[in-house]
């Protein structure tokens, strides 16, 4: 039987190199297309990145408009703002100055309503406080649901204690949660009063520190 002819082996070794070479090409054009498929894909867009920036940083802005807190002034004596809510405005009843017996810092608490106390553009004291069963203003939908509003008809009233510093230019009861400010008299006297405050316009916060 006769045996079946072998290529002579340069012819082998000749095909060996061609199908070598031809799965190197397939396989760099399946990476090639691999990277083009890659490149492809959707990337984060810079402009939605611009605009979350600008956001957080106007959210950034509108908070530092606010000042933080300062050092608490400790006082001796210190004075009293009597004030009395009523037709949802502020009227300074009046001022007395009391002896505390000792020094007594400012306390730190919350509340919808502050005394500042600014000395140019800084200020040097803030003072927080609630009138009696006053909360924030709340949105109404009109509905029959709607829960009865005291707010219109409350009458309330408080003494709010504040340091009796040689410090400070000007003296203003900001209510946080309409952002309006009235202004008191500063350097206070003893009296009586029976007109409510003014309201005035916010402090210029850009002005920065003196």
């Amino acid at each position: 039987m006769a045996r079946s002819a072998r290529p002579p082996r340069r012819h082998r070794r000749s095909v060996a190199l061609i199908v070598g070479a031809l799965v190197a090409a397939g396989a760099l054009a399946a990476l090639g297309e691999t990277g083009a498929h890659a490149d492809a894909r959707p990337r984060a867009d810079a402009g939605n990145a611009g605009d979350a920036g600008a956001a957080d940083a106007k959210a950034d802005s509108s908070q530092a408009r606010i000042p933080p807190d300062p050092p608490a002034l400790s006082e001796r004596e210190q004075w009293v703002f009597v004030l009395r809510w009523a037709q949802n405005e502020p009227y300074l009843v009046s001022i007395h100055k009391t002896d505390m017996g000792a020094s007594h810092p400012t306390p730190r608490v919350m509340g919808r309503f502050a005394l500042e106390l600014y000395e140019g553009p800084t200020l040097i004291e803030r003072a927080r406080f609630n009138f009696p069963m006053l909360g924030a203003p709340e949105a109404s939908d009109a509905g029959w649901k709607t829960p009865p509003r005291f707010e219109p008809g409350l009458k309330t009233r408080i003494g709010v204690f504040f340091p009796a510093t040689k410090r400070g230019t000007r003296l203003e009861l900001w209510d946080r949660a309409t952002d309006r400010r009235w202004p008191l008299p500063w350097p206070p006297k003893e009296a009586v009063f029976s007109d409510p405050p003014t309201p005035s316009a916010p402090p210029d916060a850009s002005a920065g520190p003196t």
